[in-house]
């Protein structure tokens, strides 16, 4: 949610800057040069033939007003006023590439077609200074009717013509429009002016520009947009792998702490299945194990064994004993069955067996073999040696049979062993067919 937050911050934060920036771009004051103000170029001249250069005279000077009026043919009859944009280097003008527009309020009277704006690129690279045509000129011709109100020419209006690439025949990078170092400036007739009177008036001359380009600002915000992006990219994935490297670390606490849990686990499990006394199964352990066998419906045999007069063990040589007898009668089953067989602790002093597809006979002669070491195996008490017998009861659960049924019968039998006179093993009578296999 913080992280959240702070992109937010951050987008409006951005939003906010850009939106001020693009309200800076508009209210900066636009980037003036005005020509026809005093000083504000190193020398102007108006443009004259050396043969009659009566021809062309101020008629006001100080507010740029001239006329022309060539009464003969001449080869050449310029008729125009130049600025000179360069200072004490000649080679060097100014950079008019940083203006847009040129303002200019000019009146004109006489018969010319066109009125011509043309500007003077030095280029070192073909222009040479003792020769003023070499510097690279662009031009654009204005109609009489085009000026007869102060009008804005967009400086890309400006062309390289024709005649002055044929006459340089320069490759074609060298004859493409380039403002960034304007020496001259022109305003004249490209026309015949023989028998013609012509008046012109520059009211104003004014070139304007943006002191920082639309395209600048828009790349600077571009670029400052892609580096926000990069940095909160960055950011939110520094934060991302910090939040995977906290939850591998969560993982790998929770994944030990579940292994911790296992462990706890089993050991409850153990201690719930497991006699505390005998270190056998208890009855719940017993039950999970025959509902095991039931589910794979292979058929078991079912031995239980009661130990016998127990209570009488318990009376009159004390509980202690008769737990050392459980214990011992426990270690003694356990130690004559196979690892496949289960046994636990029924409950009280019963205990059962469970041998998944056994025949009733093997397990019949199972429990005569146990019959025989639980009668061997006398056991020292305070008040003497206490000799110790148990009854068996076998029964056999067909697969597909039902475990219950099978315990009940066993259970009756074990009751037939002991109203025979205990120390002997019984099998059921109820159900005497045999498993069809042994494992």
């Amino acid at each position: 949610m913080r992280h959240d937050l702070s992109n937010t911050h951050l987008l409006i934060g951005g939003i906010v800057l850009t939106l001020a920036v693009l309200a800076g771009q508009e209210l900066l004051p636009t980037r003036k040069l005005e020509l026809t103000a005093p000083g504000a170029v190193s020398n102007l001249f108006l443009q004259t033939s050396s043969d009659n250069q009566a021809a062309v005279q101020w008629i006001d000077a100080e507010h740029f007003r001239w006329k022309c009026h060539y009464t003969g043919f001449d080869k050449y009859q310029p008729c125009g006023l130049t600025f000179i944009l360069s200072g004490d280097d000649p080679a060097r003008g100014r950079d008019l590439g940083r203006f847009d527009t040129l303002e200019m309020d000019l009146r004109y009277k006489g018969p010319s077609s066109y009125i011509r704006l043309s500007i003077r690129n030095f280029d070192p690279r073909f222009s040479k200074l003792e020769d003023a045509n070499s510097a690279r000129m662009h031009s654009v011709n204005l109609r009489p009717r085009d000026i007869e109100k102060p009008v804005s020419i967009e400086l890309s209006e400006l062309t390289v013509p024709e005649w002055w690439i044929q006459q340089f025949n320069l490759s074609r990078e060298y004859n493409r429009p380039g403002l960034q170092n304007a020496t001259a400036l022109t305003i004249d007739l490209p026309s015949d002016l023989t028998g013609q009177v012509h008046e012109l008036e520059l009211r104003s001359l004014v070139l304007n520009g943006e002191w920082i380009s639309r395209d600048r600002v828009y790349l600077a915000i571009l670029c400052g947009w892609l580096l926000g992006a990069t940095l909160m990219v960055t950011r939110g994935w520094s934060q991302l792998r910090q939040s995977h490297n906290r939850q591998q670390r969560e993982i790998d606490a929770l994944t030990v702490r579940t292994s911790q849990l296992r462990i706890e686990q089993e050991k409850l499990r153990r201690l719930a299945t497991i006699d505390e006394l005998t270190g056998v199964l208890n009855r719940r352990g017993l039950e999970q194990s025959l509902e095991d066998f039931e589910a794979a419906a292979q058929g078991m045999t079912l031995v239980i064994l009661d130990i016998d007069h127990f209570k009488h063990v318990n009376d009159r040589h004390g509980h202690d004993c008769g737990d050392e007898v459980l214990r011992r009668i426990a270690a003694v089953v356990a130690g004559n069955l196979r690892a496949s067989d289960v046994f636990g602790r029924w409950g009280g002093e019963e205990f059962l067996i469970a041998c998944q597809g056994t025949r009733i006979r093997d397990a019949a002669r199972l429990a005569e073999k146990l019959r025989e070491r639980v009668q061997q195996s006398n056991i020292d008490s305070a008040g003497g040696r206490v000799a110790v017998t148990a009854s068996f009861g076998v029964a056999l659960a067909p697969p597909g049979g039902s475990t219950a049924d099978a315990l009940k019968r066993a259970d009756a039998a074990l009751y037939r062993a002991k109203d025979a006179g205990r120390n002997r093993v019984e099998m059921d009578r109820t159900l005497q067919s045999e498993a069809p296999t042994t494992v």
